[in-house]
């Protein structure tokens, strides 16, 4: 009824793969997915992976909160065979958006793009696993099997050792594993990675950019790396080792890291500095690649990652294809205004009941910084900050509060 080619679940040091379809419905570390609605289930329509188009009939339940980075939107979904996933779709609203169309296609260009190279592979475990999607609509959507473990949180997690190292190992291997398939992801922050006590999965598809296309200013500090929130330069694969870096530091101390550099007590925190001390420089050329990084850390498993992908005699001309599209559509599109005006923090005053309040730091008074595909209007800045501290933040409106992402509790 969906997609036949069903990669069978099979356990491994990454985590259990994704199973496309289930009998019972939801895997029991996925539980804690509110359950799809009770009302009459509708028909629609989407393109498999292998480019079939089905037509099923489902109920869907409501949005998630805190599942992925805003506008975007979630919500669990159950088609009549059994089967349960996870829905994002860009809403309505944000259709006319060009900066927020344009990331959700990156993320379904980046969702195919992994899973047709590493699906079947004891590395697809890492990536979100892609169902269907259709963009011909006025909300535009991709079906994702449901999303292992809960956000990384911080300070609260009280990893042991053996946790950081293989969140350390999975997020280098990550790196590694798109960097062999051209890609570069621009948003590694706690509320993309997910873990479930066995290995991370990685979402956030939309941040995904092709290795050495010119830098534009993208992502937050301490995460993104300099040169990526300055947008010069072009985009390498060990920007995204400095999220990895700052991720791993803010996870073991609970504090963000140093956004232009090393973090000043970088040498008191050993367990980072030992592996992870050189991927702070402020400069990516400074910086260990993908593949000599994860060779110093699992060998074993670099050696494996170097061979699960042959080359694609088709890359040369996908890359022609993806330049020609590019022209045309900035030859044909009409200028579309933004349906939001990009968040300036001098915009709002401390103390205020649209300020910053508790919630944030105090009124920004110099030159606006530039649109970095993080910065949305007022509204959405409480989801926002929710979603990238891994949905464990106070002082929001958002259902669940202070609880964690995953907690069910109302």
């Amino acid at each position: 009824m969906v997609n036949d080619q069903r990669p069978a679940p099979r356990p491994d040091g990454f985590g259990q793969a994704a199973e496309l379809h289930t009998a019972a419905g939801l895997r029991p570390e996925a539980r804690h997915d509110p359950a799809p609605s009770q009302e009459a289930p509708v028909e629609f329509s989407f393109v498999s992976p292998q480019g079939v188009t089905h037509r099923v009939r489902a109920r869907f339940g409501p949005d998630r909160p805190r599942l992925v980075r805003p506008p975007a939107l979630a919500r669990p979904v159950l088609f009549e065979d059994g089967w349960q996933g996870v829905q994002v779709r860009l809403p309505h609203e944000a259709g006319a958006d060009r900066e927020a169309y344009a990331l959700f296609q990156a993320e379904i260009t980046a969702a195919l793009a992994l899973h047709r190279a590493y699906a079947g592979t004891r590395f697809g475990s890492l990536f979100p696993t892609p169902v269907g999607y259709d963009v011909n609509t006025l909300t535009p959507f991709v079906l994702y099997a449901v999303p292992r473990g809960r956000p990384l949180s911080g300070p609260t997690e009280r990893v042991s050792m053996a946790e950081q190292r293989a969140v350390e190992r999975d997020l280098v291997l990550t790196v590694r594993l798109m960097e062999a398939v051209g890609l570069v992801h621009r948003g590694i922050v706690p509320g993309a990675v997910r873990w479930d006590g066995q290995g991370v999965q990685v979402w956030d598809l939309g941040s995904v950019v092709r290795a050495g296309c010119p830098r534009v200013p993208y992502g937050i500090p301490p995460y993104a790396s300099p040169e990526q929130r300055a947008g010069v330069g072009s985009t390498d694969a060990r920007d995204a080792l400095w999220s990895v870096a700052q991720l791993l530091y803010h996870l073991v101390t609970g504090r963000p890291g140093s956004p232009d550099g090393p973090p000043a007590d970088l040498a008191a925190q050993r367990s980072v500095a030992e592996t992870l001390g050189p991927v702070f420089a402020r400069q990516a050329a400074d910086r260990p690649t993908p593949d000599a990084l994860l060779r110093t850390l699992v060998p074993d498993i670099a050696a494996e990652a170097a061979g699960a992908l042959l080359p694609d005699p088709m890359e040369g001309h996908r890359r022609e294809f993806d330049e020609i599209r590019r022209r045309k559509h900035a030859s044909v599109a009409p200028p579309l205004p933004p349906a939001h005006t990009p968040y300036v923090p001098g915009q709002e005053h401390p103390g205020t009941p649209n300020g910053h309040g508790a919630d944030g730091p105090p009124g920004y008074g110099g030159t606006p910084p530039p649109f970095s595909g993080y910065e949305y209007p007022v509204r959405e800045r409480g989801r926002l900050r929710t979603w990238i501290s891994g949905g464990r933040t106070s002082g929001t409106n958002e259902p669940g509060g202070s609880r964690s992402e995953g907690d069910t509790r109302r």
